[in-house]
């Protein structure tokens, strides 16, 4: 299954190629976060989880070696609905980039911290850039409706890259004679760890009110504050811890394997938001 640096790593990308997913994504905080859910409740990732939640449950999924989640179910559940309510058209936002609410970035968040401790190497610098907006603070019924739509997007996109991620690991398995097994499951699992660690992170949820709120009316199932706050924490040290080799050598899968599907999941995601919105 990919991991969170794998999940970050294909938003940030995302947002880049100003596709259909960025120019429909008003709320990046929310989308980002959403992006992490499913697996919040599971338990692995998020730690005290007093209450996890079936993998099936929180992936729509029906449980096998290599489960593949139902997006389309979630999508027809949860975004279409969203989005006929609000009208959203693919990429048809009359949102300026001023305008949208963005996530956090590592590097800037390191140097506005940077300038209380090193104060010497900024003396000639531009003052310091303090990550937040105006509508952080917005919680007004039609701010957390956009929001929620956002993160619904984020949500889905996940479960349609675990998806794409698992089903191209069968076909692979399948094409090498392999069988699903523990010791396959190690091997493949320590080489999408070597894959995202081999990737450039830099953006972090950010803890606002706006997204508290929305989080908190996530509608398959409760979110509390504290679930909310740790994977905000998790998310940060899985961003700032994440240097690997940039050259790995995988024991089951392949370079070639990884760059593909990583392409594809990109493409996958921006034509199925061009396709489905109305």
């Amino acid at each position: 299954m990919p991991s969170w640096n794998i999940h970050i790593a294909q938003t940030e990308r995302l947002f880049q190629r100003g596709g259909a997913v960025a120019r429909t994504v008003v709320d990046r905080n929310a989308f980002l976060f959403g992006s992490l859910i499913p697996d919040i409740y599971v338990g692995y990732m998020t730690p005290a989880i007093r209450e996890p939640i079936p993998y099936r449950i929180t992936h729509f999924a029906t449980p096998s070696h290599i489960p593949k989640p139902r997006e389309g179910e979630f999508w027809d559940t949860y975004v279409a609905p969203a989005a006929e309510r609000l009208g959203v058209r693919p990429g048809g936002c009359a949102v300026s980039e001023a305008d949208r609410i963005p996530a956090a970035s590592l590097r800037v968040e390191q140097d506005y911290v940077s300038r209380s401790h090193y104060p010497q190497r900024y003396e000639d610098a531009e003052p310091p850039v303090w990550q937040a907006v105006s509508a952080d603070d917005d919680v007004s019924p039609a701010a957390l409706e956009r929001s929620l739509f956002d993160l619904l997007l984020g949500t889905w996109s996940h479960l349609m890259a675990d998806n794409l991620w698992n089903t191209r690991v069968n076909e692979f398995l399948d094409a090498h004679g392999g069988k699903p097994s523990e010791e396959f499951r190690i091997k493949k699992q320590g080489d999408f760890d070597l894959f995202g660690k081999a990737l450039p992170l830099d953006l972090i949820p950010r803890a606002t009110p706006r997204l508290i709120a929305t989080v908190r009316a996530f509608p398959q199932y409760e979110i509390d504050e504290q679930a909310i706050l740790t994977t905000i924490g998790v998310a940060h040290e899985t961003v700032r811890t994440n240097h690997g080799d940039e050259n790995p050598r995988y024991r089951l899968l392949t370079s070639d394997f990884f760059e593909h599907v990583f392409a594809e999941n990109l493409d996958a995601a921006d034509e199925a938001v061009a396709m489905r919105l109305p």
